[in-house]
C-alpha cells in the first residue's frame, strides 16, 4: 500500500506551485510488457479514482503495438474503464504514434479530432513522444490518461508496482 500525504498538504503544495487554486491538467502514459499487467494497473487507476475525490481520469485509452508496429485500440478494456469518448490530446497521441485515430470502431474521438494530431505536436514535448515511442515494443500495450488532479506518487507506484514505465506532461489547460 502506498503512503499518501494528507490532502491538505498536497493542494498547499500544489497552490503553491502554480500560484492558485486551479486544478491540474496532466497527460499520463503508462508503458506495460503486456495486455493482463496492463489491465490489472488500469483497474487500480479506476479504484484509485473512486476512492479518491480529487483524482479524475477525463479521459483514457488502452492501446497494444503490433508485430507491425500498428497501435490498435484495446476497445474491450477501454470502454469499460473509461468509456467511449476519447479525449482530442488522447487521440492525437495515438495518431502520432502510429495508431487509427480516424478509424477506432465504436469509440469517439473528442473535438477537434481531425485537427487533433497537429495540435498535440504543439502541446506534446517531441521528446516524450519519442521516448513513448521507442518504450512500445510489439506486443507491449500502453494506457494513455488524460488526468486532473493527478497524485503522481500513487500513479508512480501503481506503474512501477506492475513493472511499467511511467511518462507525464501538463497540459496547459
Amino acid at each position: 500500500m502506498a503512503v499518501r500525504a494528507p490532502r491538505r498538504y498536497v493542494l498547499y503544495v500544489q497552490w503553491f506551485a502554480n500560484g492558485s487554486w486551479e486544478m491540474t491538467q496532466k497527460l499520463i502514459v503508462a508503458t506495460f510488457k503486456d495486455l493482463d499487467v496492463a489491465q490489472r494497473a488500469a483497474r487500480d487507476f479506476r479504484n484509485f479514482e473512486i476512492d479518491d475525490g480529487g483524482f479524475k481520469i477525463e479521459s483514457g485509452v488502452m492501446v497494444q503495438k503490433d508485430v507491425a508496429g500498428k497501435l490498435t485500440v484495446i476497445e474491450k478494456y477501454t470502454q469499460p474503464f473509461w468509456g467511449t469518448v476519447i479525449g482530442a490530446v488522447t487521440g492525437g497521441l495515438v495518431g502520432l504514434l502510429g495508431g487509427p485515430v480516424g478509424v477506432i470502431a465504436g469509440l469517439t474521438v473528442g473535438a477537434g479530432a481531425g485537427l487533433a494530431g497537429h495540435a498535440v505536436e504543439g502541446i506534446l514535448d517531441s521528446k516524450l513522444t519519442k521516448s513513448i515511442s521507442d518504450e512500445l515494443l510489439p506486443g507491449s500495450v500502453a494506457l494513455i490518461l488524460e488526468v486532473k488532479e493527478p497524485p503522481l506518487f500513487e500513479v508512480e507506484n501503481v506503474v512501477l508496482g506492475y513493472g511499467g514505465k511511467l511518462f507525464h506532461q501538463s497540459l496547459p489547460w
